[in-house]
């Protein structure tokens, strides 16, 4: 059986897992190795098993510990070319790091893995879809300013997904950023807002998925409970039931989630 599980998910450090019993894959490494190691021993696994790592994008929030963690376990790394050639330039993986470029669909501790780009302020955002042995799929899409037309084909018909609900657009506009911030995060190239989580949550049940994690939430624009309750809302609106129709869980800021069994 499939695990996934989100061991930290906010703007300040993001690092979840999936594996399916032929190793472990790491999908970003926002928080320290030693977090990420003691992590993954609270939920069962351990670091020593890591089969690769997923970036997401060059960000440090998605790729804080991994100059360590490559060095701790001799991981190879998968991204896009631009977010490679970014990490090899700036120094932040050591000569002779395994870097594997994410072009096209491709195959890593036996599960079939698929790119697809996100909205973003960065070299080259992608998210990810993971096709199981056992037929069922697990999508990531976080940091994305908008749902695309690419967004909606990567994530379409996945049975778990892990979805962006980043900021409540009110607690943003009366917040303490300065505006040029508060533009950025609002952006088409920024970050989703509750309300645009929700609006693709419900497209998201129409289309098979019976499972969501609300992820990378700011600490300062959101709260958990808001994000949840805009997103249960519109599923209501829309004739979805919690518990029978879908389950929802929002991914804690620094701590590990749920264990999710797929």
């Amino acid at each position: 059986m499939a695990r996934f599980c989100v061991l930290a998910s906010s703007s300040a450090g993001n690092c979840s897992y999936i594996t399916c019993g032929s190793g472990t894959l790491l999908i970003d490494a926002g928080i320290s190795c030693r977090r990420i190691a003691a992590a993954l021993e609270q939920t069962g696994e351990s670091v020593g098993e890591l089969a690769g790592i997923l970036l997401t994008h060059e960000h440090s929030d998605h790729l804080r510990g991994l100059r360590m963690l490559i060095r701790r376990t001799g991981a190879p790394v998968y991204a896009t070319g631009p977010v490679l050639r970014y990490l090899e330039i700036n120094s932040l993986v050591d000569p002779g790091s395994v870097l594997v470029e994410v072009d096209r669909p491709f195959e890593a501790a036996g599960m079939g893995i698929s790119a697809f780009p996100t909205p973003h302020d960065s070299v080259g955002s992608v998210g990810y879809r993971f096709s199981l042995p056992g037929g069922q799929t697990v999508a990531v899409a976080t940091d994305l300013g908008r749902v695309t037309p690419e967004v909606r084909e990567g994530v379409r018909g996945s049975d778990l997904v892990l979805l962006e609900a980043n900021y409540d657009p009110g607690m943003l506009e009366t917040g303490r950023y300065p505006a040029f911030l508060k533009r950025r995060i609002s952006g088409s190239d920024g970050h989703l807002a509750n309300p645009n989580s929700a609006a693709f949550a419900c497209e998201l049940i129409e289309s098979g998925t019976s499972r969501m994690i609300l992820g990378h939430l700011s600490r300062e624009n959101n709260r958990p409970a808001l994000a949840e309750q805009t997103v249960c809302d519109a599923l209501g609106r829309a004739g979805a039931r919690r518990g029978i129709d879908y389950e929802l869980s929002v991914a804690p800021y620094d701590q590990p989630g749920r264990l999710v069994r797929i």
